[in-house]
């Protein structure tokens, strides 16, 4: 719990217009199987204007929007 009390986190969720958001990422890849989660995650960030985010994982490099920066290299 003390993690979401610091000043820079901030806990996401789906707001108006999610829907929409996703619709047109899922459009522009073929979203199936192991990429659902991503491509979710992916229509949360781009709706609260995240463009950056820290991830070895190698899926959300698909998502054009998003600048992914490995923390482990």
């Amino acid at each position: 719990m003390a993690l979401v009390q610091l000043p820079r986190c901030r806990c996401l969720s789906e707001e108006p217009g999610f829907a929409e958001i996703y619709t047109g990422i899922a459009q522009s890849l073929s979203i199936r199987g192991n990429l659902v989660p991503e491509a979710h995650i992916a229509a949360l960030l781009r709706q609260h204007g995240v463009a950056r985010i820290y991830s070895n994982g190698t899926d959300f490099r698909k998502f054009e929007f998003l600048e992914v920066i490995n923390p482990l290299s």
